[in-house]
């Protein structure tokens, strides 16, 4: 039998993962010219629309449309029994991926580049091949991370170009916990498989991704324990966001145990019984056991490239296997770049698609385009939601700053009481001497929807007085942005002042 035909091409730039950044990437180099190719083994949008950003916050939703109705009659409205469908839960969410996914092929296609479907390997910095992936092993639409493995082996095409751009994400990591490969234990991924909501669930992890599947869980009706290995949740943020969160959690049922760890998990005591979990202090001492259906790791990820043979490139990465990049998103090989998670930088869907955005302006000869972090903003999508940008109060002072703070309480907003939502605050950390802003971090109702006001602020320097003296709309929740540059000028309007010496 004669050997099917390998497709040959040559393109201007090809770029290997078709994620939030390598497709954003294809469409802007398809704008200023180039002859674009993509290479990916999956559907079009990577990790964030397939098993990340999209499907978490679809479902998140779900559970807040949940608990307003539990909650209708606070607000003088009166419904009968609610009950909550999991399985129509799931299936709104494959909608919503669905439709954004599909959305994402017709803007490539009509943005004329080409797509080829299948796992990429260099075969040296500027050729790559393209062989067939097999079923995942999760079932149909189920994540290709381990393509290698299940590539049918058969190469489909070779795509030579003269620049690549490496976006191929990042992967979760597996933890060194005795137990970690037991039935029942799943990541972040494999938790979307999950055909039912456990009785009861141990979250590995108290940042953003496991603090997100808690509030989740736990509006679905799951007992939840959050553990993490750091004193306070969602680590990377600043300490008020933390702090505030934990106590919004302990207050909503949940047992959230900071400074702790999970030192391992045994099978159940008998067939079909829960998971015992082993949780200590992060010393390793005081140790206690709780029973769970389901352990959920949700820390850490690793750089997404098995089976790239990216050392055919050259290209250089650092210990941890994250490809190393400059501000215009170069490596060490001059016709290649890398964007996204498998750059270690900061792994958040929107920055993947600003350094894009830079890596095909460099590649179709814009010299000025290059990166900078100073104004990037993050959210974490809990029930109550934290939105950041900036340095951490505590960051600010080890900087040098003379530091100022203002902090508002949203229980002092009235669009806030009006909503029935004023758990959390808008704090705003800034330099003394000139008013500059430095940060901006809100945990409270819609803080995803706020923090971009901080963003702006510190992309256009502004200060103190400049928010104070822009105009907010009343009554929203964007006013507490005001308010806290009042207080932080030592002017408050709607608390009352600090006994502190300005």
């Amino acid at each position: 039998m004669a050997e099917a035909q390998v497709e040959q091409a040559r393109f201007d730039l090809a770029i290997v993962g078709g994620g939030p950044g390598g497709y954003v990437a294809a469409i802007r180099a398809a704008q200023l010219g180039l002859r674009t190719a993509v290479i990916e083994k999956e559907r079009p949008g990577g990790v964030c629309l397939n098993w990340g950003c999209i499907p978490t916050k679809a479902m998140l939703r779900s559970a807040d449309v949940l608990e307003t109705v539990q909650h209708a009659a606070d607000y003088g409205i009166t419904v009968g029994k609610v009950t909550l469908d999991y399985a129509a839960v799931l299936a709104r969410k494959d909608r919503v991926v669905k439709g954004l996914t599909d959305g994402v092929a017709g803007l490539l296609k009509s943005n004329g580049v080409t797509v080829f479907n299948g796992h990429g390997r260099f075969l040296s910095p500027t050729s790559i091949e393209v062989v067939g992936v097999g079923q995942s092993p999760l079932g149909a639409g189920g994540p290709l991370y381990n393509a290698p493995a299940n590539a049918s082996g058969q190469p489909i095409a070779t795509v030579d170009a003269r620049q690549v751009i490496v976006a191929t994400g990042s992967v979760p990591a597996r933890l060194n916990i005795p137990g970690v490969d037991l039935p029942g234990v799943v990541d972040s991924d494999g938790a979307f498989m999950l055909r039912e909501i456990p009785k009861r669930i141990v979250i590995v992890g108290g940042g953003a991704v496991g603090t997100e599947w808690a509030t989740m869980f736990h509006a679905f009706g799951a007992e939840v324990t959050v553990v993490e290995f750091l004193p306070m949740l969602l680590p990377r943020e600043d300490e008020d966001m933390g702090r505030t969160l934990e106590r919004s959690f302990k207050k909503r049922g949940m047992t959230v145990l900071t400074g702790s760890t999970v030192s391992k998990i045994d099978e159940p005591a008998k067939k079909g019984g829960p998971l015992r979990v082993t949780i200590a202090d992060a010393d390793g001492k005081n140790a206690r056991q709780v029973e769970a259906e389901n352990v959920l790791i949700g820390v850490s990820r690793s750089p997404n490239t098995a089976g790239l043979d990216l050392e055919k490139t050259g290209v250089r990465t650092n210990q941890r296997g994250y490809v190393e990049v400059d501000d215009q998103m170069r490596t060490s090989v001059p016709t290649l770049f890398a964007i996204g998670d498998v750059t270690g930088k900061m792994p958040l869907a929107h920055v993947a698609s600003h350094q894009g955005l830079v890596a095909a302006g460099q590649a179709a000869g814009h010299s000025k385009e290059k990166m900078d972090y100073k104004s990037v903003p993050a959210a974490t999508f809990t029930h109550p939601e934290v939105g950041s940008v900036g340095l951490t109060e505590k960051a600010a002072r080890e900087a040098g700053y003379d530091v100022v703070v203002g902090k508002f309480p949203f229980a002092a907003l009235g669009r806030a009481q009006t909503f029935g939502n004023t758990d959390g605050l808008i704090k705003l950390v800034a330099d003394r001497k000139y008013g500059e802003v430095l940060g901006m971090h809100v945990i409270g109702p819609s803080a995803s929807d706020l923090i971009p006001e901080g963003a702006l602020a510190l992309n256009l320097e502004a200060t103190l007085e400049d928010v104070a003296n822009t105009i907010h709309a009343h009554p929203t929740l964007g006013e507490s942005s005001m308010e806290a540059a009042m207080v932080a000028l030592g002017l408050p309007v709607h608390v009352a002042p600090s006994r502190r010496p300005r």
